[in-house]
């Protein structure tokens, strides 16, 4: 394969999709062609970390230490930080500790985070003071709060300078900070956040008017131990690049970028995703496997317990079923179409939830309108499945349908909606185990429901 009358980009393209379909063959490739591993990996750091976490983790350490180390950091920072944190042991002590030393703090404290108690004590004590003080700091806040979204690389200048002054440090800053240089904030002489400073009015304020002239007061601000979700809610209220972090006294800190807000609603999304079915939320393909397995595990007992509780319903219209072989084989058509209703008013809710867009007040109105929904649907349902009934069975076969699908699409409904509004109302994540419960819920009246219906009537 002869790559290099390519451009880079179709180049790093190229070997991305290699890595992604044939991992192995990659790892051959690379292995022969050093050269360009490192060229792709200074060109194209976001295509050479999607590289690395498709490949052994041994044989991606050896790419890794064969990059200078800012390269290298900047890599390992466009991975995954569980990728990147299962590279780690992978490498010798000293490497691991000049690739986080290259890092900027809040990028070198997601990885940090990842890691266990032995083998972060181990890398900090290798650091620089002052990094290793900067990191430690940021570790101190829980991941999904805007303490741990912020970076501290962020612009703030004395409220009592004038324009032209706060110009000239922005071009200091510009050298130092590059792409963190977003908003200009202003403190006093305690640190505490006074305002920010858009650069348009900077620009084209006369060199002698002072900062507070030209600063916007007061302006939008989070707390460290603020929740992610509020501060993606913020970000994108207000149409802002970035929010300024402040602490208890409320002295400015950092800042969380809006790439970083965008990723914690991507988080949160995947979050309900995994909770509503009982898995780890902070879950990925990257966790180990004994982690998930310890996470899954006790969510996969409740399943078992549910499943014997549906048992022991069922063995109670052993009579009916035995009576009635044929319509005992619909029976799980009932629970089946409960649950996919269910399942659409589970999906609303949390959706709703999520976004903002359902608060506690209007909690029993979304919940009513779900009912209704599902209601409306099952009379449909029923109507359709009860006719069809009547003519290959007959009426009363008909009616048993026809009921056991109303009362399984009500109690859907109710269901779907109603328990993530219960769980929230308890204090609990709305999206936990969702879908178990209302697996519970329809499998019980709609399979319980239609033998007690069948007992009735047949």
């Amino acid at each position: 394969m002869r790559l290099k009358f390519l451009r880079p980009r179709i180049v790093a393209d190229g070997l991305r999709d290699l890595a992604r379909r044939k991992p192995a063959e990659a790892e051959e490739y690379f292995a022969q062609h050093t050269g360009e591993w490192t060229a792709l990996a200074s060109t194209n750091p976001h295509n050479a970390a999607d590289i690395l976490e498709v490949l052994t983790e041994p044989f991606a350490a050896t790419l890794l230490q064969r990059l200078a180390p800012e390269v290298a950091g900047e890599v390992l920072n466009e991975m995954n930080p569980e990728a990147s944190a299962n590279l780690i042991p992978e490498l010798s002590t000293d490497v691991a500790a000049g690739l986080i030393q290259s890092m900027t703090p809040d990028q070198a404290a997601d990885i940090l985070g990842l890691l266990n108690d032995e083998i972060q004590t181990d890398l900090l004590t290798r650091l620089d003071t002052a990094e290793k003080a900067a990191i430690v700091d940021l570790l101190r806040h829980a991941p999904d709060s805007a303490g741990g979204l912020m970076t501290t690389d962020v612009v703030s200048l004395p409220v009592g300078i004038t324009a032209g002054e706060a110009i000239e440090s922005l071009r200091r800053f510009h050298e130092e900070l590059g792409n963190n240089l977003m908003y200009v904030y202003a403190v006093d002489a305690d640190g505490r956040l006074r305002g920010v400073v858009s650069f348009r009015e900077l620009f084209f304020a006369r060199p002698g008017t002072g900062l507070d002239e030209v600063m916007v007061e007061n302006p939008i601000s989070v707390s460290t131990t603020t929740d992610r979700e509020v501060v993606s809610e913020l970000v994108q209220r207000y149409r802002l690049l970035a929010i300024p972090v402040v602490d208890s006294q409320h002295r400015l800190v950092g800042m969380v970028k809006i790439d970083e807000a965008l990723e914690a609603v991507q988080a949160e999304a995947t979050e309900d995703i995994a909770a509503m079915v009982g898995a780890g939320t902070e879950e990925t393909v990257f966790t180990p496997v004994n982690t998930s397995v310890r996470r899954r595990f006790p969510w996969i007992l409740v399943n078992l317990l549910i499943g014997m509780v549906e048992a022991v319903v069922i063995l109670q219209f052993g009579g009916v079923i035995e009576d009635n072989v044929r319509i005992a084989a619909y029976m799980p058509l009932t629970a089946l179409l409960a649950g996919n209703a269910g399942a659409q008013s589970l999906a609303v809710i949390i959706r709703a939830m999520s976004v903002g867009d359902l608060p506690p007040g209007r909690a029993l109105r979304a919940v009513r309108r779900e009912f209704i929904v599902g209601a409306l649907n099952g009379i449909l349902i029923a109507v359709v499945i009860g006719a069809g009934s009547a003519l290959l069975f007959g009426m009363q076969t008909a009616a048993v349908f026809f009921i056991a699908i109303l009362a399984a699409f009500f109690a859907a409904g109710l269901a779907g909606a109603g328990i993530p509004v219960l769980l929230r109302r308890l204090g609990l994540d709305p999206a936990l185990a969702s879908n178990i419960f209302l697996t519970m819920v329809t499998d019980i009246v709609g399979m319980g429901g239609f033998l007690a219906v069948a007992a009735v009537l047949l």
